[in-house]
C-alpha cells in the first residue's frame, strides 16, 4: 500500500450486483492497457470490495470546454476495448435481446410515460424499421462491448489520462455499439462536424486494428442505425426510472434523445413509418408530459 493513498469501499450486495463479472472484467481491461480500478480485497459472499480510488473527474464536464481533444483521447480507447476477451459464450447481444431492448421503448415510453394505446402503435406499421435495426446490429463485426461507454464512465486522472469504470455489463456486441454510446452520449452533444470528423477516425483507428474491410460510408450507416436503436431502447429506460424507480431527472434529458432518433430517421428513407410516428404521437406529448412529471 503507498502511504496516503485513497481507496473505495463499495457494498455491492450479491444478489443484484456483478460483483464476479466486475472482477474478471477489470483483469481483462487491465490486460489490454486500459485503466481501471484495481480491486485490492473482495468479500463475494458477502458483497464486499475495496477498489482503488480514480478520482472524481469524468470526462463529461471537461469535454464541455475541449471536446474534441478529449473525445478523441476517450476514442482511441476503443481499439483496445474491442479485444478484451470475453469468456462468458453467453454475454453476448444477439437478435432476440436488441428486439427486448426496443419493446422498452414501446412499453415503457409509449404506452406507459406517453399513454399511447398499442393499437396505435401497430397501426404506424414500426416492425419494417425495428427489424432493419436488428438486422443492422446483428450484422455488423461484433467485439467486446462496455455497452455504457459515455462521459459519465470516463474519468479523467491527474487532468491528463483516462480511465474506464462501471464494465461489469461487458458482452460481445456490435463493432459500433460503444462508438455511438460516446459520440451520441445521452447528457451531451457534440455539434455536427465534430461527430462526423470523429466518427471517421473512429473508423481509421478501427481498420487499423481490426483490419476492417468496409467502406467509411458502411461503418456510418452501422453506426447511425445502432445510435437509433440504442437511443430507443434508452427512451424506454429513462421512462423506466422515472416512472418505476422515481428517477425522474433523467426525464430532462430525453428531448435530446430524440433529437438524435429524428436525425437519423429523417436521412434514411427506410425510417420513415418511424420519423412520421414521432411526429404524429410522441412530439405533441412530450414536452407536456415531462413538464407535468418534473413538477
Amino acid at each position: 500500500m503507498v502511504q496516503g493513498a485513497s481507496f473505495i469501499l463499495v457494498d455491492a450486495p450479491p444478489t443484484t450486483e456483478k460483483n464476479s463479472e466486475f472482477i474478471e472484467f477489470a483483469d481483462q481491461y487491465a490486460q489490454v492497457g486500459i485503466d481501471v480500478p484495481r480491486v485490492i480485497f473482495n468479500d463475494l459472499a458477502q458483497g464486499f470490495l475495496c477498489l482503488t480510488d480514480l478520482g472524481n473527474q469524468s470526462l463529461l464536464p471537461m469535454a464541455e470546454n475541449d471536446s474534441i481533444y478529449w473525445y478523441r483521447k476517450a476514442l482511441r480507447v476503443l481499439p483496445l476495448l474491442a479485444k478484451v476477451t470475453v469468456n462468458d459464450v453467453e454475454a453476448r447481444y444477439n437478435g432476440a435481446f436488441f428486439e427486448l431492448e426496443l419493446d422498452l421503448f414501446k412499453e415503457w415510453f409509449c404506452q406507459q410515460l406517453l399513454d399511447i394505446p398499442l393499437s396505435d402503435i401497430d397501426s404506424h406499421s414500426l416492425a419494417p424499421c425495428l427489424d432493419w435495426l436488428v438486422k443492422n446490429a446483428t450484422a455488423q463485426p461484433q467485439v467486446a462491448t462496455h455497452r455504457d461507454f459515455h462521459g459519465r464512465n470516463i474519468m479523467v486522472r491527474d487532468n491528463q489520462s483516462l480511465a474506464v469504470i462501471d464494465f461489469q455489463d461487458t458482452v460481445i456486441g456490435p463493432l459500433t455499439y460503444d462508438v455511438v454510446s460516446l459520440l451520441k452520449d445521452c447528457y451531451f452533444k457534440l455539434d455536427d462536424v465534430t461527430r462526423i470528423q470523429l466518427l471517421r477516425e473512429s473508423y481509421e483507428m478501427y481498420r487499423t486494428a481490426l483490419s476492417l474491410s468496409m467502406s467509411f460510408d458502411e461503418y456510418r450507416q452501422y453506426a447511425d442505425l445502432m445510435g437509433l436503436q440504442r437511443h430507443l431502447k434508452v427512451c424506454g429506460i429513462f421512462s423506466r426510472l422515472h416512472l418505476r424507480d422515481n428517477k425522474s431527472h433523467y426525464l430532462n434529458d430525453l428531448p435530446l434523445v430524440v433529437d438524435y432518433i429524428l436525425e437519423v430517421c429523417n436521412y434514411y428513407h427506410e425510417l420513415t413509418p418511424l420519423s412520421e410516428f414521432f411526429e404524429k404521437m410522441i412530439l405533441p406529448k412530450l414536452p407536456k408530459r415531462i413538464e407535468q412529471c418534473l413538477r
